[in-house]
Order: structure tokens, then C-alpha cells, then sequence
């Protein structure tokens, strides 16, 4: 796997071999002249779906596993003789990750 750099219609090709050959050009690869593209491109297309249906999966879960962990922290928090509170500092909307712990460490008597 070699990451590219985002690569615009313009210059990505007409067709997914001019597509491979821009990018090992870009690379400075040389490609051997043995390729099925027709064939690659099509296992390129299968992994494209299998990963997209996994993030979808990942998705369901980002939430709930993001509140698990900040009242996991919580709990540690509180455990720690600190007096804690989780709220949201902004809609979702702004930003996804809008949880924000509040711990205070009660004043020595």
C-alpha cells in the first residue's frame, strides 16, 4: 500500500489504467506491463464496498463507545477523591466530540 495525494478528475485519467499509471508516475514506480487492470480494478471495487460497509458498522458504534470511555474517566476521577461532572459544551452538530469533563478536587479540611 502506497498512500497518493489527492489527485483531481482533471488529471486522474479517462479510464482506472491511466488512473495507475499517473500514480506510479507520481510514485516513481514502474509498472509491469503484465497488469489485468479490468481484473484489479474490479478487486479494487470489492474492498471499496467491504471496507464502506465495515465504517458503517464503526459509525453505529463511535458514540457510545466515545461516552463509555469519557464516564470510564469519570468513574477513575472520582475515585481519585476528585468531584466530576460530564456535559456537552456544544450541539453535535458543531462537533461530534463535544464532551467535556469537569473535575474538582474538594478543598482540604
Amino acid at each position: 500500500y502506497l498512500p497518493l495525494p489527492s489527485i483531481p478528475p482533471s488529471k486522474a485519467g479517462k479510464d482506472f489504467q491511466t488512473f495507475c499509471q499517473h500514480a506510479a508516475t507520481i510514485k516513481g514506480i514502474v509498472l509491469p506491463d503484465a497488469i489485468d487492470h479490468v481484473h484489479m480494478e474490479q478487486l479494487g471495487r470489492q474492498r471499496f464496498a467491504q471496507v464502506s460497509r465495515e465504517d458503517l458498522v464503526r459509525q453505529l458504534f463511535r458514540r457510545p463507545l466515545e461516552l463509555w470511555l469519557a464516564h470510564d474517566r469519570c468513574l477513575y476521577l472520582e475515585e481519585q477523591g476528585y468531584a466530576v461532572s460530564l456535559s456537552g459544551f456544544c450541539p453535535r452538530q458543531v462537533t461530534p466530540r463535544n464532551l467535556w469533563i469537569h473535575a474538582r478536587r474538594p478543598a482540604s479540611a
